[in-house]
């Protein structure tokens, strides 16, 4: 029969084992994680609207086979319920830990999201949607309304990889009142117009010249007239209203056309912009060059830029000159 005291000295001894063998396997189990599991850098994307199972099966899926350690240490915590959406990447060198901890926490990338300037809304909108989540054709949706398209600013800015289409336009209209802000507003309505009209404005200035340098000026001209009340009779619009931006020389029988953004038809600015209007050409419309010119003629030579008069007859000189141009290089429409 075993002695009380060596009955006790068997559990003390178990115990201690046990407690040795947790202690090597505690251990071990921190050395696991602590340690990195990745020499090269890994970028995985977790959609939005995913339940856990699939985000925990997309990560199997698209980690290399280290990167199990990561999933099966979000198995042992308990954590893969807790997996946030976003787009997470993984430096060489990092432990399982801090790897598991990111994709539970949300410490994701943001990505850079360029949102360019121009005339067609699909490029636009592809632009936008290229690196996040958005499709594309829902953000071109939201762009075509006119309560959006004129409050778009071209920039780039900082969003999550996640970002969906709804997200991303009202994004965008966050930034847009940031940009107008108090001093702006009051700069536009020195000239006499709201921050829509100013944009408006500020979409024909662009359209009717590439050089930002001679902005100021373009806008300038167009306040000239629209203070006098004279039709802004700007090209872009009727080429806008016209659908054809191929159109390289405006003839008479294009002035003809029916529509509200026919700046030689009607007087005022046209109902809305004609394109995506860089900030930059606010800008000049917010502080256009003072001067008297009334009217603006294409340099000959395809240059890009103007020469401007103050008087009519003076114009017609700088005409004949741009459509004698015109003729020698076989552009008739």
């Amino acid at each position: 029969m075993t002695a009380p005291h060596a009955r006790r000295n068997y559990v003390a001894s178990g115990l201690v084992l046990v407690l040795a063998a947790a202690s090597v396997g505690w251990l071990g189990w921190n050395r696991y994680a602590a340690g990195a599991w990745t020499t090269a850098s890994v970028t995985v994307d977790l959609p939005p609207g995913e339940e856990a199972e699939s985000l925990r099966a997309l990560l199997e899926q698209t980690l290399p086979s280290e990167g199990m350690r990561v999933v099966r240490h979000l198995d042992w915590r308990g954590w893969t319920s807790r997996l946030k959406p976003g787009r997470y990447v993984f430096e060489a060198g990092e432990s399982v830990q801090k790897s598991a901890v990111r994709l539970v926490t949300g410490n994701r990338e943001a990505v850079r999201v360029v949102v360019p300037s121009g005339r067609d809304v699909g490029p636009i909108a592809g632009g936008a949607a290229r690196h996040v989540f958005a499709d594309s054709a829902e953000v071109a949706e939201w762009f075509v309304q006119d309560s959006v398209m004129w409050r778009v600013l071209p920039n780039t800015y900082e969003m999550w990889w996640e970002t969906d289409a709804e997200a991303l336009v009202t994004r965008l209209l966050r930034e847009h009142e940031s940009w107008w802000n108090e001093d702006r507003i009051a700069a536009a309505r020195a000239q006499g117009l709201t921050p829509r009209e100013a944009t408006v404005l500020a979409s024909i200035v662009q359209a009717e010249t590439a050089a930002l340098e001679e902005a100021p000026t373009v806008a300038g001209l167009y306040l000239n007239r629209l203070n006098k009340g004279m039709a802004l009779q700007a090209d872009p619009t009727l080429i806008f209203a016209l659908g054809d931006p191929s159109i390289r020389r405006v003839l008479d029988v294009h002035k003809d056309i029916d529509s509200p953004y026919n700046t030689y038809k009607h007087t005022g600015l046209p109902p809305g912009p004609i394109r995506f209007v860089d900030p930059r050409y606010i800008q000049s419309v917010l502080r256009p060059a003072s001067h008297r010119h009334l009217y603006m003629c294409a340099e000959p030579g395809g240059t890009g830029t103007h020469r401007f008069a103050s008087s009519y007859r003076e114009h017609l000189r700088n005409a004949r000159a741009y459509q004698s141009w015109l003729n020698q290089q076989r552009i008739f429409r």
